[in-house]
């Protein structure tokens, strides 16, 4: 070699650059293993109680067959896709999207997936024991993981009990102040279900009348007189009967993540399928 040769030093920037992706690659995997390792910590301690409601869950109300083709009926404000959507408001909370109502005539907007998160939906009747079970479980978990920016959540009210499970409507009058909160309160939605879920009648009766629906939802400190209002006149009723009849759900609750729905025969405990799912997800 000419003494005069410059010397290059290419083999060891390029041995500083591996060393340096190895670093990188190891910090991204231990955040994705901490992100399971906090996910995994909040599923296990609930799996024995998890097989109960998949148990509960998997007694079929066969309703769907047997009603009508649904009508385009007017919805509700902030549920254009037959539900309502939850995100995260950036700082620790979480906060509904809204959107427009779903005009009389027209089909409700599937909602678009966040790429990279858990998008998780869950068709609930506000009068079902299995559904009340599950969020008691599940509720702020899920909502934990929507706060952080891990998952966002779509609540669509469904109503499979009238004439099964009560009488009076009940089902489909309960699910209709899902869809009066929307409308005129949806910063207040997610307490006024877990408010309906508490205060839920024993199956087998007529259910609570209007009047106790609209004393459940003042209970929660939200007094707003048009929210009282559609409680006690049934506004979004019509509305509850066709999207519960375009869902084609037989049974809930139905909860489906990324396209992905849960099994619960297959895969009993719900713990499970979350992480399988958020597993996929890091694996992408």
């Amino acid at each position: 070699m000419n003494k005069d040769s410059p010397v290059t030093d290419t083999p060891r920037t390029t041995k500083n650059q591996r060393r340096d992706d190895a670093r990188e690659a190891a910090r991204i995997a231990r955040e994705k293993a901490a992100k399971r390792k906090k996910l995994l910590k909040w599923l296990i301690p609930t799996i024995a109680s998890v097989v109960i409601v998949a148990v509960v869950a998997g007694v079929v109300w066969a309703v769907i067959a047997l009603q009508p083709a649904p009508k385009k009926e007017a919805g509700p404000l902030n549920m254009i896709s037959d539900g309502i959507v939850f995100e995260s408001d950036g700082a620790g909370g979480v906060q509904h999207v809204a959107t427009k109502a779903i005009a009389k005539g027209a089909d409700p907007v599937p909602t678009t997936p966040r790429e990279g998160l858990l998008n998780i939906q869950t068709l609930v009747d506000f009068s079902c024991p299995a559904c009340k079970q599950f969020e008691e479980n599940f509720s702020t978990q899920i909502q934990q993981l929507v706060a952080e920016g891990t998952a966002t959540l779509e609540v669509r009210p469904v109503a499979i009990l009238d004439y099964r499970g009560y009488t009076t409507d009940y089902s489909t009058r309960a699910n209709n102040v899902a869809a009066c909160v929307a409308n005129y309160a949806p910063e207040s939605f997610l307490d006024v279900m877990a408010a309906m879920y508490s205060n839920q009648p024993s199956e087998g009766g007529p259910g609570l009348s209007n009047s106790e629906l609209v004393k459940i939802v003042t209970g929660t400190g939200l007094d707003n007189e048009d929210v009282n209002r559609c409680v006690s006149d049934e506004s979004f009723t019509p509305w509850v009967t066709a999207a519960t009849a375009r869902s084609g759900v037989r049974g809930t609750p139905t909860v489906i993540i990324n396209g992905t729905q849960w099994d619960s025969q297959a895969v009993p405990q719900f713990g499970d399928f979350v992480a399988s799912e958020l597993l996929k997800l890091q694996a992408e």
